[in-house]
């Protein structure tokens, strides 16, 4: 009798909660342009949960691979709605929207759901140090490889390793984590 309560006991062990991710600090406001020429300001993002990079069309080095790791999210997350990747160039005297777009194409992205950003190098070099505190504060191209995850809050919730395909693996998990959270209504401030 003994062995079948301490089986049951064991069966029924109630499940352990997950932290929930910590909080690095606010989403900075933006207001770029997009593939289409279009104004993109970060409030489009509000509600949505969002991952984060810096990068240049003509980079040879790290940008390939972490572009490739983004249209991984794209495809692993192409039914979820509520979810955007971001890409903010860091080299906008090349990257123009028409550049961008040129680029997305070749990257098979969904430019509904998949933004490439540009504007002017002083409020992208904002965005990125002051902002999302990532970078070189002297030289805007030399960027950081971590992908920035966001909640639905605006608020900062994880930096991975856009290169490693393991730190993919747990952006993936943390992702799904954050999807699950409920929608915040309108004009609260959730965390």
């Amino acid at each position: 009798m003994f062995l079948i309560s301490v089986g049951a006991f064991f069966l029924y062990e109630p499940k352990v909660m997950a932290a929930p991710l910590p909080v690095h600090g606010e989403a900075p406001d933006f207001r770029f342009t997009d593939t289409r020429g279009e104004a993109f300001p970060s409030d489009t993002l509000d509600g949505k949960v969002w991952v984060a990079d810096f990068f240049f069309s003509t980079c040879a080095g790290p940008c390939p691979a972490m572009s490739g790791h983004m249209g991984e999210l794209q495809t692993h997350y192409r039914e979820r709605t509520d979810l955007r990747l971001v890409n903010f160039t860091v080299y906008p005297d090349h990257d123009t929207p028409e550049e961008l777009a040129k680029y997305a194409t070749k990257l098979k992205a969904d430019t509904d759901r998949w933004h490439f950003l540009t504007g002017a190098a002083d409020e992208l070099l904002r965005v990125a140090v002051d902002g999302f505190k990532v970078g070189d504060p002297d030289n805007l191209l030399n960027h950081s490889q971590k992908f920035i995850l966001v909640d639905r809050n605006q608020k900062i919730r994880g930096y991975y390793e856009g290169t490693d395909p393991e730190e993919i693996t747990q952006l993936k998990k943390d992702i799904d984590r954050l999807l699950r959270e409920p929608v915040p209504a309108k004009g609260s401030d959730n965390t």
